[in-house]
């Protein structure tokens, strides 16, 4: 039988994350928020969080869906191995929605850094190409 002592920090390991988590959890919808609205603002009327419009893609390492690239949203200070995060998200793509097409894309910030994109060459090959076809880019 457990004591009171044993049941307590059984209890507490099971409480709320640390602030510092719940501050980096914040930090990164707020930041999922953030891209959301710009997509929204450039002509992707209809993203949205993954957290709002789809369980299955955010399962898949998704964060924004209703746009045509697989985009992961990193509000970070420290390093990220970016060829294993895009391969990681194109295996989960893979496995959890076979119908969608991988073109994973990370977007991500740093404090006091300018926002980035990643992305293979072959996904920005995809982009420039879908581009072309609807006529965004003039040819020179």
């Amino acid at each position: 039988m457990e004591s009171r002592k044993e049941k307590k920090a059984k209890k507490t390991i099971r409480s709320r994350p640390s602030s510092s988590g719940r501050r980096a959890r914040t930090k990164g919808h707020n930041f999922e928020r953030s891209v959301v609205n710009y997509l929204k603002k450039v002509g992707f009327t209809e993203a949205m969080t993954t957290r709002l419009g789809s369980r299955l893609m955010d399962a898949a390492k998704i964060d924004v869906c209703n746009v045509p690239f697989n985009v992961q949203c990193k509000a970070v200070e420290a390093k990220i191995d970016y060829h294993k995060l895009t391969d990681d998200i194109a295996a989960e793509i893979e496995k959890l929605v076979p119908s969608r097409l991988p073109y994973p894309i990370v977007i991500f910030h740093k404090r006091n850094k300018k926002t980035s994109v990643v992305m293979t060459i072959d996904e920005f090959e995809k982009m420039l190409l879908m581009m072309l076809a609807g006529d965004y880019l003039k040819n020179k």
